[in-house]
């Protein structure tokens, strides 16, 4: 069984872990898939960001936001761009929202699997935040190198505390082997050896996060809107029966012309966002009308029977 080792010619250095994954990338010619576990707001992120910045300053090699990536299409794209070089270091994140909770298993399967044809020849690291690894079957888990649970966050001295552990799968156990990495050193001039049971990563730059903040609450408006759209034609098809129902009276009052036209447009498209461009709105307007016309007594269904 192999085992995760460093090798200093004399004192030990901090984050021994990081000279290990560049050792690995740029004289072993091999990669680092990693995961990086924890709660949803444990510092997973930030932590694999600090540790790619510390990779960049000892190989060379840059790491920017633009090596975040929040989806696989994305991480693809960035793997088959030509613009990563020996060394680089990519943080997925967010993974879970990107494909639906049926398919995405297989889909991330697919794109692992094929990650092993192109990341070996590439010497990439790749850092995988998720809240659990059950997102990924075993013989996916079996690809990675590293497993870092996330602990804790220390706000007196902006770090993280990892609990970093080597894994190594055998055809004759189910569960993995999680080892320490093994430091080795000399201490007045005699060799010996420790273990990393813990690493307290620093907090990543403030230029990193800043870039990183914007292009996540990027991110998470687009998820917002996609969701709200899903949201307004599930509403469609079914009946909410968190909204107020009213009956449809035997005399209805007339829809005003912009209520008119917005029932006339979710009709033809379904699509909340397009029916505000279309009309020169908000989004939040076109439900407004629609509401106000449901209470009316109009419904959708009226109009598509129209323009049918």
């Amino acid at each position: 069984m192999a085992n995760a080792i460093v090798i200093y010619r004399d004192k030990t250095k901090k984050n021994s872990w990081v000279r290990w994954m560049v050792a690995r990338v740029m004289r072993q010619n091999k990669n680092n898939l990693i995961a990086v576990v924890g709660k949803t707001g444990s510092g997973k992120t930030w932590s694999a960001m600090s540790i790619g910045e510390m990779m960049s300053k000892m190989t060379g090699v840059p790491f920017n936001v633009d090596h975040i990536v929040f989806s696989p299409t994305e991480l693809m794209t960035l793997i088959n761009s030509g613009k990563l070089k020996r060394g680089s270091v990519i943080v997925c994140d967010e993974f879970q929202c990107s494909i639906g909770a049926r398919d995405f298993q297989n889909e991330m399967n697919k794109v692992f699997n094929f990650l092993l044809s192109t990341f070996r020849h590439r010497n990439l690291t790749l850092f995988f935040c998720t809240p659990f690894e059950s997102l990924l079957d075993k013989t996916t888990r079996k690809l990675f190198h590293a497993r870092f649970e996330m602990l804790s966050i220390n706000r007196n001295n902006n770090t993280g505390r990892l609990k970093p552990r080597f894994v190594e799968y055998s055809d004759f156990k189910a569960e993995p082997y999680r080892k320490q990495l093994i430091v080795v050193h000399k201490v007045k001039g005699k060799t010996t050896s420790d273990k990393v049971f813990y690493w307290d990563v620093p907090k990543p730059s403030k230029d990193l996060i800043e870039v990183y903040e914007q292009k996540k609450l990027d991110f998470t408006n687009r998820l917002n809107k996609n969701i709200l759209t899903r949201l307004h034609k599930y509403n469609e098809k079914h009946d909410n029966i968190t909204e107020e129902q009213v009956e449809v009276p035997v005399n209805r009052k007339e829809l005003t012309e912009k209520q008119e036209r917005v029932m006339r447009a979710i009709a033809n498209s379904n699509d909340y966002k397009a029916v505000a461009k279309e009309l020169g709105i908000s989004e939040s307007a076109v439900c407004q009308h629609r509401k106000s016309a449901h209470k009316k007594g109009y419904n959708v269904k009226e109009f598509k029977e129209n323009n049918e």
